[in-house]
Protein backbone atom coordinates (compact mmCIF):
# COMPACT_ATOMS: atom_id res chain seq x y z
CA UNK A 1 0.00 0.00 0.00
CA UNK A 2 1.80 3.39 -0.63
CA UNK A 3 1.01 6.65 0.99
CA UNK A 4 -1.97 7.94 -1.06
CA UNK A 5 -3.68 4.34 -0.72
CA UNK A 6 -2.83 4.54 3.30
CA UNK A 7 -3.82 8.14 3.74
CA UNK A 8 -7.13 7.18 1.92
CA UNK A 9 -7.95 4.45 3.82
CA UNK A 10 -7.12 6.48 7.39
CA UNK A 11 -9.70 8.77 6.47
CA UNK A 12 -11.86 6.14 5.63
CA UNK A 13 -11.40 4.54 9.17
CA UNK A 14 -11.93 7.91 10.78
CA UNK A 15 -14.53 9.00 8.94
CA UNK A 16 -16.16 5.55 10.04
CA UNK A 17 -15.46 6.41 13.35
CA UNK A 18 -16.32 9.51 13.93
CA UNK A 19 -19.58 9.06 11.63
CA UNK A 20 -18.95 12.00 9.76
CA UNK A 21 -17.65 12.73 6.32
CA UNK A 22 -16.14 16.02 7.43
CA UNK A 23 -13.07 14.56 8.16
CA UNK A 24 -12.55 13.99 4.36
CA UNK A 25 -13.00 16.61 3.41
CA UNK A 26 -11.52 19.23 6.39
CA UNK A 27 -8.20 18.33 7.08
CA UNK A 28 -7.93 20.96 10.06
CA UNK A 29 -11.64 19.71 11.71
CA UNK A 30 -10.75 19.44 15.83
CA UNK A 31 -11.68 15.52 16.20
CA UNK A 32 -12.02 16.20 19.92
CA UNK A 33 -13.43 19.71 20.63
CA UNK A 34 -16.03 19.27 17.67
CA UNK A 35 -17.08 15.76 19.47
CA UNK A 36 -16.39 13.52 16.77
CA UNK A 37 -13.82 11.79 18.92
CA UNK A 38 -13.94 10.88 22.34
CA UNK A 39 -11.74 8.63 24.47
CA UNK A 40 -13.50 5.04 23.40
CA UNK A 41 -13.72 6.16 19.83
CA UNK A 42 -9.96 7.32 20.19
CA UNK A 43 -9.17 4.29 21.08
CA UNK A 44 -11.22 2.48 18.37
CA UNK A 45 -9.49 4.29 16.07
CA UNK A 46 -6.07 3.06 17.24
CA UNK A 47 -6.74 -0.27 17.18
CA UNK A 48 -8.47 0.06 13.35
CA UNK A 49 -5.68 1.45 12.35
CA UNK A 50 -3.30 -1.38 13.08
CA UNK A 51 -5.69 -3.70 11.95
CA UNK A 52 -6.44 -1.85 8.72
CA UNK A 53 -2.89 -0.51 7.83
CA UNK A 54 -0.66 -2.65 10.25
CA UNK A 55 0.59 0.21 12.23
CA UNK A 56 0.39 0.18 16.13
CA UNK A 57 0.02 3.13 17.91
CA UNK A 58 0.01 3.15 21.58
CA UNK A 59 -2.28 5.62 23.19
CA UNK A 60 0.99 6.31 25.36
CA UNK A 61 2.93 7.26 22.30
CA UNK A 62 1.11 10.01 21.24
CA UNK A 63 -1.07 12.67 23.31
CA UNK A 64 -4.62 13.94 22.23
CA UNK A 65 -3.32 17.62 20.54
CA UNK A 66 -0.96 15.32 18.29
CA UNK A 67 -3.46 13.60 16.58
CA UNK A 68 -6.89 15.73 17.02
CA UNK A 69 -7.14 16.93 13.50
CA UNK A 70 -7.09 14.79 10.53
CA UNK A 71 -4.05 15.72 9.34
CA UNK A 72 -1.94 15.40 12.15
CA UNK A 73 -3.00 11.99 12.40
CA UNK A 74 -1.93 11.49 9.04
CA UNK A 75 1.39 12.72 9.74
CA UNK A 76 1.71 10.65 13.11
CA UNK A 77 0.67 7.79 11.35
CA UNK A 78 3.34 8.49 8.13
CA UNK A 79 6.16 8.86 10.49
CA UNK A 80 5.07 5.17 11.75
CA UNK A 81 5.53 3.96 8.31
Amino acid sequence: MNREEAKKRLLEVLADICEDDIVLSDPDVELFESGLLDSIAYMELLLEIERELGISVAPSEVEKEDVNTPSKLIEVVFNKL
